[in-house]
């Protein structure tokens, strides 16, 4: 996918959004930085055992929010890393990454940063991050204008992996706050009853 593809389907669906007539290095450098503010605002406020929680409540092997930060790291590690090869010139080994792999990479990548506390990813995701952005700041409005730049489409891809696991998260903050919502008013329900019967017995004795 072009970036400009990427910047049309994160404008329309962003808050913020960028006025057209912008360049696609503008646009690129702008949405990077606004995709992941909007990433951590959708987890803002969770618990350390709600991150834990999986996003599919009927699938306790489902990734969880740890999970998918877990994820976005290990990608965004390996972006910084083709931006790199990309500014020295050198073959950009990402775009020749079998895509019959990557399934099996991302649970290993997962699974591997599991047992870290959720602090720590966030920790390495800020150093991930600053790292791109050094490199990205390193190309020029030409590299990052041409949709046949390598950086183009490295860096698009990277904001469309933010605003993609955005929504899945606030999609899940939003169904579980209804089941929330739905547990307490049962059991409210069920109290009220068990109120009603001990009054019931208590007319009868």
């Amino acid at each position: 996918m072009k970036v400009e593809q990427v910047v049309s389907r994160c404008s329309s669906r962003s808050t913020g959004n960028l006025e057209t007539g912008y360049t696609a290095a503008e646009r690129i450098r702008y949405w990077i930085v606004e995709e992941r503010r909007l990433l951590l605002d959708a987890i803002s406020g969770l618990a350390a055992d709600v991150v834990r929680e999986p996003l599919n409540f009927s699938d306790d092997d489902s990734w969880s929010v740890h999970d998918i930060l877990a994820h976005l790291m290990f990608w965004e590690g390996c972006e910084y890393e083709a931006i790199d090869q990309y500014l020295r010139g050198k073959r950009v080994e990402l775009l020749d990454f079998p895509i019959k792999r990557i399934d099996g990479t991302n649970a290993a990548a997962v699974e591997t940063l599991r047992a870290q506390p959720t602090e720590n990813i966030l920790g390495y995701m800020r150093k991930t991050r600053e790292a791109l952005m050094e490199a990205m700041f390193k190309l020029d409005d030409e590299q990052l204008n041409s949709d046949e730049s390598a950086a183009h489409l490295i860096l698009g891809i990277a904001l469309e992996h933010d605003r993609e696991h955005r929504k899945e998260i606030l999609v899940w903050r939003h169904r579980r706050a209804q089941q929330v919502l739905e547990d307490g008013i049962s059991a409210n329900g069920s109290q009220d009853r068990a109120v009603d019967t001990t009054r019931m017995d208590a007319r009868w004795h």
